[in-house]
């Protein structure tokens, strides 16, 4: 196998694992609003962005173990393509907004999925 197609292949599988991630946390969150009550809209947009960064993360995480190297850019592009993943579906959903909140999920999830693939790569070494 080539080293694109293996690298596709595991910013694929990251993605597809952040983003089931993503779906996970979000569950979890709004099983706590409905236990703790009402929270205001524009700390939620924070709380959101932060559990996109905590699937980047582990999307980045799951790449790098797949491709075994490479893991800032494996991580980065797999936080970018779920970041475009979630362009693309506000914009369907005709919600696209460009604003300040667009940019702290951009540097959160790429951020956020290049330390995922960088954490990924590293193997610990037995002490002798």
């Amino acid at each position: 196998m080539s080293d694109k197609t293996k690298m596709i292949k595991s910013v694929v599988t990251g993605t597809l694992c952040g983003l089931l991630t993503n779906i996970i946390l979000m569950c979890v969150f709004a099983v706590v609003m409905l236990k703790g009550g009402l929270l205001s809209s524009q700390l939620i947009d924070y709380i959101m962005a932060g559990l996109y960064a905590a699937g980047a993360f582990l999307g980045g995480f799951v790449a790098a173990k797949i491709n075994k190297g490479a893991g800032l850019i494996v991580g980065a592009a797999t936080g970018a393509v779920m970041l475009l993943l979630l362009v693309l579906t506000a914009a369907v959903k005709g919600q696209a907004d460009f604003g300040t909140l667009f940019v702290i999920k951009l540097a959160a999830t790429i951020l956020a999925g290049a330390a995922g693939g960088a954490l990924g790569i590293r193997e610990k070494q037995a002490r002798v």
